[in-house]
């Protein structure tokens, strides 16, 4: 393993994606975020900042991409808006396009059509707002990244198989939920917490249909005491774990084998199933955690899932009643996400109610389109702590509002920003719902492909 300086890359190893490997498919939220994160980093005056890592086969004088090419084609894009003439020795196995894209990018020269002209506007754009010569210094001297070759003798597919196997790779959230988990030493309570954090963990779906359904009942409406969103802490744990306790009906293993099993003998009633299609929401599960961090625990941070392992320190020092009441917190947070919070699907933006298995409804009936129209609108045009911070606050403290006071309290909101005004002059306020991935060209609104 090499622990390089970014400034090493420049110029020296040659590095190729091999034609097994996906095109570049970096949104323009994640480019606008590697900028940002490491102009951050610069300016709270980090000696070293680490980029993540490559795993690289060598052979014939180069590296082959396995794992990161992403990555490295993100910061040769970014490299190629230096202006010193220094670029990263990449290509492609079987991609011309992208070849010669990328070397007349590295040239200085301008095209459209293919994505990384589009995804070089998009970095310019954004380092437009930095000291452009002291970014460039930074990232060659400041930024790293761990380049891990594999040996010669590695059988590729095994390796493939074992990186994409299920739940063999150490999410940031698993690292979190660990420090969690053990304060937790009593064995039900610990069979909830891991109930708990697979659904909330399961975000590309409603957390209704993650968690067993007669757990996921007892959690929300209770059994005549303490409901979810009527009740304190103590008094819900006491609930939930007597609900677990002596069941020979619904569970036929632990609740820990559960977990690990997806099948449905395991579970009666069955973990229910997203059947209905994939919704993308507008935060990552890591960035939700931190929310929950600021809202629940009162410790302020960026909200910004690079940094999530920086609060591990303090969620260590919590103890077992502190982790109880954060989870419980955090249970109604992810409830309320779901209920109130715009998110997308293959059709484009959307508010529903998860019902069962297919069965999804407008979630507010006549006004959902309203708040459907203001939440795509701030989603698109903002960075997402600037509405949806608020927004969270507001429902902590009206946890069965209306659609009536949503829409109210989200027109109450302002902002000031270019992007912002444009996108509410094409979208908002012709009634349209707004798109995601639009640039400012000439001050105007130009998509991205």
């Amino acid at each position: 393993m090499d622990l390089l300086k970014l400034g090493a890359l420049l110029d020296s190893d040659k590095y190729i994606i091999p034609v097994y490997q996906r095109e570049f498919a970096w949104s323009e939220g994640e480019l606008i975020r590697l900028v940002k994160d490491i102009e951050d980093s610069r300016k709270e005056g980090k000696e070293e900042y680490y980029m993540g890592s490559l795993v690289t086969f060598f052979i014939d004088g180069y590296y082959e991409l396995v794992d990161g090419q992403q990555r490295l084609t993100a910061l040769s894009l970014l490299f190629s808006l230096s202006g010193d003439g220094k670029k990263i020795n990449l290509s492609y196995e079987a991609r011309p396009s992208s070849v010669k894209s990328l070397e007349e990018l590295q040239k200085g020269k301008t095209g459209s059509g293919h994505r990384f002209f589009k995804s070089a506007q998009i970095l310019k754009s954004e380092l437009e707002k930095t000291d452009k010569e002291a970014f460039f210094e930074y990232l060659r001297e400041h930024v790293y990244i761990l380049r891990t070759t594999l040996s010669s003798s590695t059988d590729l597919n095994h390796y493939f198989k074992i990186m994409n196997s299920r739940g063999l790779q150490c999410t940031k959230g698993d690292v979190v939920f660990s420090y969690l988990l053990e304060k937790l030493e009593d064995p039900k309570e610990r069979e909830i917490a891991k109930v708990i954090w697979k659904g909330l963990d399961s975000f590309s779906g409603f957390l209704a249909g993650c968690i067993p359904e007669r757990l996921y009942n007892r959690m929300i409406y209770g059994d005549g005491v303490a409901p979810l969103l009527e009740s304190d802490y103590s008094s819900w744990w006491k609930m939930i774990t007597s609900h677990t306790e002596g069941d020979k009906d619904n569970i036929t293993c632990t609740l820990e084998d559960a977990l690990v099993f997806d099948s449905e003998e395991f579970i009666r009633p069955a973990v229910r199933s997203e059947k209905g299609g994939v919704f993308f929401p507008i935060i990552t599960f890591e960035e939700f955690i931190l929310y929950a961090v600021e809202l629940v625990l009162n410790k302020e941070n960026r909200c910004d899932d690079k940094q999530i392992l920086n609060i591990c320190a303090f969620l260590k020092s919590l103890d077992r009643e502190e982790v109880k009441c954060f989870l419980y917190n955090t249970l109604i947070l992810r409830y309320l996400f779901d209920t109130y919070v715009v998110k997308r699907n293959s059709e484009g933006w959307c508010l529903l109610r998860y019902r069962d298995l297919n069965e999804y409804t407008p979630a507010f009936e006549a006004l959902n389109r309203d708040i459907v129209n203001i939440e795509s609108l701030y989603a698109s045009s903002l960075d997402h702590k600037e509405w949806l911070m608020p927004l969270f606050k507001f429902l902590k403290g009206n946890v069965n509002a209306s659609g009536v006071e949503v829409l109210n309290f989200l027109k109450s909101l302002s902002f000031s920003s270019q992007r912002y005004e444009l996108y509410k002059q094409n979208y908002y306020e012709k009634d349209l719902q707004s798109p995601p991935y639009l640039i400012i060209e000439n001050e105007k609104l130009v998509e991205v492909k």
